[in-house]
Formats: structure tokens, C-alpha cells, sequence
């Protein structure tokens, strides 16, 4: 058994002339939860799209709970092939900041068309997992609603369900509150705390550094491109030693 479920090693990432990532290393164990904090523009989103496959990398190796999504091969990262790529991409769960639910399905359908179509679940196994996980989030009776229905905090609560629906090793976290008011905030990170003491291994990209303190095992502060310093979560947050980390947390 892999004992760490997410490996990055060097990775570089330009946008044309602009390296918004540089020699990034970083390893998550399994049952870990790693917050990713840092200003807007540091390269914390880029990172999280880079180990989802969201983005590629220009050069370094990503390892997810033990396949190898890509390596460097001379001067260029060498992608997996397709087959090994969709086997690699069902190992992790990605929930975005702004839900990305298909309007046009219900919460059930939402959660259950991979299952099916992807994971190739039978229809009476994929609605028992989508129960049981809207059970999970106290949203049993949504379960033939629309998104266009639901507050900001369900769609996002619906997300997480689809995320945990395959079981997955990793799931990724990219600001998963930022478009929710304080009210629906709550709902959410009450959540994402619950994962965490069922000790699911866990990448969170945020902005609620109380959150951050409270509920990851370890913080890695990002600026410029590169992972300035990075400990355990209490000890970051109230006694961090780099300047740039100790300049960016005196504004909360």
C-alpha cells in the first residue's frame, strides 16, 4: 500500500513568458489533510488544476495513490497513456469553487451519471451510493431538485457528494466557499471538517485560514510561484517564520 497519495516532484508551469509555477515539490500521505494558502495570483489554483489534469505541466512528475500521471522526459513532462489517464483521474474527486453541476440534470443525475456511464455502476448501485451520500450531506429530499433550486451551500454540498460518489483516493478542494455568503460558509467547511475526521485524504486550496488552523494536519504557503514555507496548521498560522508568510496572515 502507497503511503503517499499525491506526489509532486519540480514542477514548472508557464503561460507563455509568465512561470506561474517553479520547482514545485510536494507530497500529501494518505489520510492527510493539506490546506494550500497564499494571495490570489501565487499559483495555489494552478497548482490544484495541474495535479487534476486540468492544466499540464511543462516538466516534472505527478504521482497519484501510486501511477504515474506524468514524468520528464529530456526537457518536457511525458503524459500517461488514455487508458492509464481515465484509471488515474478516478482515483481523485475535484470540487470547484463555483459547484459546476449540469443544470439541465437533478441533484440525482448529477451525482450518478458518471457512476453509470464512467465507473459503469449499475442504475440501482449508483442511486444507493447517491442515497446514502445525500443522507451524508441532509440533502435526502433534494434529490429530484435542480441546481437552479438549491442554495449556493447545497449546490456545493451536491458537489462534494459527486466528488465522494466514486470513492476516490484524493479529493481537491479549490476555494470551495469563496462564492457562498458567511451563513452558507458554515454549512460547507462543517462538511469538509466531518471528511476530515473520517480521516479522507484531502488537498484544500483556501481562504479561511480559522479553517485552516483548525481542521488541516499540515499549511503550505504559496507566493510567486513557489511554496514559500509550509508546517503543521497551528504552528503556521500563530508562529510562522518566513517574512512574506507573516506579512500575508497579518491581514486576517
Amino acid at each position: 500500500m502507497y503511503d503517499n497519495i499525491l506526489e509532486m516532484r519540480n514542477i514548472r508551469k508557464t503561460f507563455g513568458d509568465l512561470e506561474v509555477l517553479r520547482d514545485i515539490n510536494l507530497n500529501v500521505s494518505r489520510g492527510e489533510v493539506v490546506a494550500i494558502i497564499g494571495p490570489s495570483g501565487g499559483g495555489k489554483s494552478t497548482l490544484l488544476r495541474c495535479a487534476t489534469t486540468l492544466e499540464k505541466i511543462d516538466s516534472g512528475k505527478i504521482v497519484i495513490a501510486g501511477d504515474t500521471l506524468c514524468d520528464t522526459e529530456g526537457d518536457h513532462a511525458v503524459y500517461a497513456d488514455k487508458k492509464m489517464m481515465l484509471e488515474i483521474r478516478s482515483k481523485f474527486g475535484l470540487v470547484f469553487q463555483n459547484f459546476n453541476l449540469f443544470p439541465h440534470f437533478s441533484v440525482r443525475r448529477n451525482i450518478t451519471e458518471a457512476l453509470i456511464h464512467v465507473h459503469k455502476k449499475s442504475r440501482e448501485e449508483a442511486d444507493s451510493i447517491c442515497d446514502g451520500l445525500l443522507k451524508k450531506m441532509e440533502l435526502y429530499e433534494k434529490a429530484d431538485a435542480y441546481p437552479c433550486n438549491l442554495s449556493g451551500g447545497q449546490q456545493q454540498r451536491v458537489s462534494i457528494a459527486r466528488a465522494l460518489a466514486a470513492n476516490p483516493d484524493i479529493i481537491f478542494f479549490d476555494e470551495p466557499t469563496s462564492a457562498l455568503d458567511p451563513e452558507l460558509t458554515k454549512g460547507v467547511l462543517s462538511v469538509i471538517k466531518d471528511l476530515a475526521q473520517e480521516k479522507m485524504t484531502m488537498v484544500i486550496v483556501t481562504h479561511e485560514m480559522s479553517f485552516a488552523r483548525d481542521v488541516a494536519d499540515r499549511i503550505v504557503f504559496m507566493d510567486g510561484g513557489v511554496i514559500v514555507e509550509e508546517g503543521p496548521a497551528y504552528d503556521l498560522v500563530t508562529n510562522p517564520t518566513e517574512d512574506r508568510t507573516k506579512a500575508f496572515l497579518a491581514g486576517y
